[in-house]
Parts: C-alpha cells; structure tokens; sequence
C-alpha cells in the first residue's frame, strides 16, 4: 500500500511538473516579448486560455502507458519551445509572429537566412531551458506502478475542467462583440480573432497554445471547408457586391500604350533610397523622364514578400493574410490576371527570374496564372544567376518581333550584405569612389548590390534602342518591399525618414515609354493597383471590377491597406491600433473590409472557376 501511494504521490508531482512546464513557456514568451503591452485585453484572459489548454494536454499525457508518456513529458515542450524560439526570430526580423500558413515559404527562405537575423532575448532562453529542465525532471518521477482506474478517474477531470474551461473562456472573450479592442479603436476583440490576421496581436490575445491550435485550424483549410458549408449564399453575395461596385471610368491616360509590347521588372529590395546617380544611374534617369507613381507602397501581406507583390501585381489581389495555402495559387481560377489578358490580345506572355520552378512553387504559378512559362536563371542559361547584369544574357528569349509580355523579377538586391557578398566584391571600390564622406558599411555594401541591377537596366535599355524595339516597348518598374534586409540599428529609419515599418513601405514604382511627357503622379496606390493601372494605360478587355485596387489615373481608391489593416491616403494615416477613429476612418475601415473580404472570399470559393 505505501508503494502504490508512493508511485501516486510521485504520478502527482509528475503531472503537475509537466503542467508548470507548459505554463512556463507560455507566460514566460508573452511576458518577455510584449514590453509594448500589445495585448489589450488583461493578461488574465489569455493566461486563462492557456491554462485550459494545458488542462488537456496534461490529461492526454495521464492516459498515456509509462514509456510514451515520459517521451510525450518531453518532446510536447521540447516542440513549444523551439516554436516560440521560432516566433522569437520571426519577430525580429519581420515584427511578427510564425504562422503554419508561411510554412510553404520556409524551405526557400532558409536559403536566404543569414546569422545577422538570428535575435532572440536572452531572458527567454533562460526561461526555456527552465522549461525543459522542469519537464525532464517531470519525465524521470513517472513511477513504474500505475493504478490504472484511478488515472482514468483523474484524467477525465482533468480534460473535463480543460474541455469546458476553454470553449467557456473563448466564447466569452473573443465571440462576444462587447467592446473596441482599443478604447478608440472601431475594431472588437472578435473582429481580430475572426480575422487571425495580426499574428503578434492575436498571439497576446490567445495565449501560446491556443494560438497554435488556431493557427492549424485555419492554416489547413479546415476553417475555409466549414466556412464553404456553412456559409452556401456567398457566391450570391459576391455578385451583388460586384455587381454593385464602382468603375474605374475611362480617362486620358486610357490606351495610351495600347499594342504596345511590356516588360515588366520587379526590383527586388529597391528601395528609395538607393535610386539616385551614384548607385542607380541609369534607372534614376529612367524615372525623371517617366510616369513617376511617387504615392506607391508595397505593403509585406505574406511571409514571402517579393512573392507577395507578384502575386498582388499579376492577379490583382491579395490571398487572405490569415492561410496562404498552394491552392489558392494552383487550383484557384484568375481568369483577369495579367498575363491571361495579354493572352487574349495575341501577346506572348513569359516570365523570368534567377530562382528555379520549385522556388514558391513559381513554375506552376505562374503558368496557373497564365504565363507560357516561366524561367530560372538555369532556363536562361545565365552564367551568374546571382548577378542581375547577367540577365541581358537572354534578351532574345524575353524580347521578340511579335508582341510580348515579359514579367521580370530581378535578385541581387536581396540580401544579405556582406562583406563578401558577390556584389560588394565586385563593386565596393566603384561606389565608395564616388560617395562623399563617412557612410555605414552596411548601407554601401546594400548600394554595391543596387549597382549590380542598374548594370541589366543599362543593358536592357541599350539593346531595346539598338534593335529599334524601344519605341514600342513600355518599361514598368516598380519595387517588391522596402529593405528590410538592412540590419544596422537606425539605418532605415535615418535613409527612410520614418520608423514606421507600414510607412517604409513607400518605395519606387514608374512606367517609361519613349517619348511620353515625364510626370509624377502622387496619389497613394499599391502593388494591387499596378495591374488595373495597366489595364487601362494598355485598354485590355476587362472593366477592373473583380480586382481589389483601382486605376492609378481613375477617381476611386487611392490609399494603401497595410497588412495590419491600417491605411494611408496621402493625408491621412490611420493606425488602427492607436489612432481615434474619425468619421472618414470608420468609413473607409468598412470599405476597406468589405474589399478585402470580397477578395479573400473569391479566392476561398474559387468564384472565379466559372467566369
């Protein structure tokens, strides 16, 4: 008898262990990543949330035999730590959390990661190794006797306080609409637990483990198939809303390029401040004698932002912010894209870039959004892909007598910029050559890089007006996302004017033809306002009302959506996380809204399939 209460007591301590465990990483991460109270719910809420959670996954481990129990003690936290390490390194690079749905990005992206990213506080190292040393111990008191009857008894109640605490503290937290998320802002609290889309936000709001659990609900799929069920008059819906929505109407830039041939060039990591004569020579010249968008931004939407704006640029919408999922991309019909409506004109429509088909799955995308085909470097036969003044290389294939479309997306301004850095070895001689004064290392190795893409430009403009094809060929330029690969503290902030990561999106975008009257053109637009602005410059057959944004030169839209869902017009910013909410933010809030869930609910419904 004293053996078996022996082996409860040390079943007890076990459990409780794991139990603190599990509430150690949770309140540990949140505490040590949230000196900006981003939470503005009390931490009670989501310590709540979390506790339940706990609850249940402790009751999973009482079930458990004694060998798979003390492994499941361990690798459970073993797992959550590694995953708030991995949101740690998320959030210093991107300012937000992991979610499952950036997963199909992670393979690619971890070929560009470089150490210099990698910045997680120690405090929370110190408090995950705490974390594991709790379980660990919690592994080794797991007795070899178990009384099977009693653990069931105790684990029933332990998931039955979890089961029903949980679903009790999220319906009356996050479904009840009882108030603004700010005292001033015209967001709920359910409004952004239905959205999901603000990770860091939500991540504060839920707690680490429910978070998680919500994030792989909706990151499956499985949230879209219940909402496909239970939600039957959407299509409706949609077509009364399109039906219902302003034209861009026609205006005096309407056909202007019309038969023209296009080359259309995403600058990767371009951003302002490196398009100036000492790094970018040729593509500054470019832009004062073109249509100079200087209102532009490139907002980050999804984890891979250079494959955001393509994405945004070529289909004219942006996928739900929230769940990114290969299919949206592959089995989603985009009948009004960029390149099927050049296709209807009789263009040739390819597209290239150094990464190969398997990068983002680019080959089938591209060709599911209807390019021909798409390009790599080895494709092209290019003999540096890395090196952007390489791409003129296979002008012939992107350049032809018949009319073209050619989608181009450059790399070397990707970073990140070392010392070593093939650009830099390259070029750093040049540019420090011709700078004045002291500068940061970092900010002339990031315009060695600019250099190398200014050489292509160069290149691709002498070989246009040798063959006669410049007249009739339009160049579109414009840049993916500012750059956020700089590292240095402060830099950005000092060449941006600005240390607002939505505002830093502001970032080069102008269209050059021969002979056109040089302008700039300063309302707000965004990178899905370039295919309607295309639309008309270039009068293809579709009247614009399936796409998110407007026409550049038309009346309608003119503000940029943040990923946040803050906007800016101009004039106007509105941080919906901070700012009071005037008439006009409400309003165009509900627009905005009404916008994107029409978009995000095309693309979830495949409405498009039958169009």
């Amino acid at each position: 008898m004293t053996k078996f209460l022996k082996a409860v007591w040390r079943d007890i301590v076990a459990n409780i262990l794991f139990f603190a465990s599990l509430m150690t990483i949770d309140i540990s991460f949140r505490l040590v990543y949230d000196a900006n109270n981003t939470s503005p719910l009390p931490f009670s809420v989501s310590f709540w949330a979390s506790f339940f959670w706990c609850m249940l996954i402790v009751g999973v481990s009482i079930a458990l035999p004694r060998v798979l129990q003390r492994i499941y003690i361990i690798l459970v936290p073993l797992a959550f730590c590694l995953l708030t390490v991995i949101h740690a390194v998320m959030d210093s690079f991107f300012g937000q959390y992991m979610s499952f749905s950036s997963a199909m990005y992670a393979g690619d992206g971890a070929g560009y990661f470089d150490w210099s990213y990698f910045d997680v506080k120690p405090m929370l190292i110190v408090m995950l190794f705490v974390s594991m040393a709790v379980s660990v111990a919690a592994a080794i008191l797991i007795p070899k006797i178990k009384g099977y009857k009693v653990r069931l008894v105790v684990m029933a109640v332990v998931i039955l306080i979890g089961g029903i605490g949980l679903p009790v503290t999220v319906n009356k937290t996050f479904k009840n609409d009882f108030g603004s998320i700010l005292w001033n802002s015209t967001k709920s609290h359910a409004d952004y637990y239905d959205d999901f889309t603000d990770y860091r936000l939500c991540m504060h709001m839920c707690g680490l483990y429910h978070y998680t659990f919500r994030d792989a609900y909706i990151s499956s799929g499985l949230a879209d198939r219940v909402e496909r069920i239970t939600n039957s008059s959407r299509i409706e819906e949609l077509d009364q809303y399109y039906a219902s929505k302003d034209i861009d109407p026609d205006n005096e830039m309407t056909g202007v390029f019309k038969g023209k041939n296009l080359i259309l060039i995403q600058l990767e990591s371009i951003d302002s401040w490196m398009v100036n004569d000492i790094a970018m020579p040729t593509l500054s010249a470019l832009r004062e004698e073109s249509v100079d968008f200087t209102g532009f931004y490139a907002p980050k939407y999804l984890w891979a932002a250079t494959f955001s704006s393509e994405n945004a640029v070529n289909t004219g919408m942006i996928t739900p912010m929230n769940s990114s999922k290969m299919s949206y991309f592959t089995e989603t019909a985009y009948p009004y894209s960029l390149p099927n409506l050049f296709t209807q004109e009789g263009y040739s429509v390819n597209s290239y870039h150094r990464s190969n088909r398997s990068m983002y799955n680019r080959g089938e995308i591209h060709e599911a959004w209807g390019y021909e085909k798409y390009y790599s470097s080895g494709d092209m036969a290019l003999s540096d892909g890395d090196m952007d003044s390489t791409i003129i290389e296979a002008y012939d294939m992107f350049t032809s007598d018949k009319p073209f479309m050619s989608f181009i997306i450059t790399y070397t301004g990707h970073g990140p910029y070392t010392a070593d850095g093939k650009a830099v070895v390259k070029h750093e001689e040049y540019i420090r050559s011709r700078l004045e004064g002291e500068y940061e290392d970092e900010y002339v190795w990031a315009l060695c890089h600019a250099y190398e893409t200014d050489l292509f430009v160069k290149s691709l403009y002498q070989k246009l007006e040798e063959d006669g094809k410049l007249e009739n060929t339009v160049l579109f330029f414009y840049t993916d996302h500012y750059d956020h690969y700089v590292t240095t503290e402060g830099l950005l902030e000092k060449y941006k004017g600005t240390d607002d990561t939505n505002l830093m999106g502001n970032v080069p975008c102008f269209v050059y033809s021969k002979g056109l009257e040089a302008q700039k053109v300063d309302k707000v637009i965004s990178t899905y306002d370039i295919l309607p602005t295309i639309v008309n410059l270039f009068d293809l057959d579709t009247d614009g009302r399936y796409y998110l944004g407007n026409d550049a030169f038309s009346p309608y839209g003119g503000y940029v959506i943040f990923r946040d869902m803050s906007w800016y017009d101009g004039e106007s910013y509105y941080n919906i996380m901070q700012d009071e909410p005037t008439e006009l933010a409400r309003e165009r809030s509900k627009e905005i809204d009404e916008r994107l869930n029409a978009c995000w609910d095309s693309i979830k419904f495949n409405y498009f399939n039958d169009k």
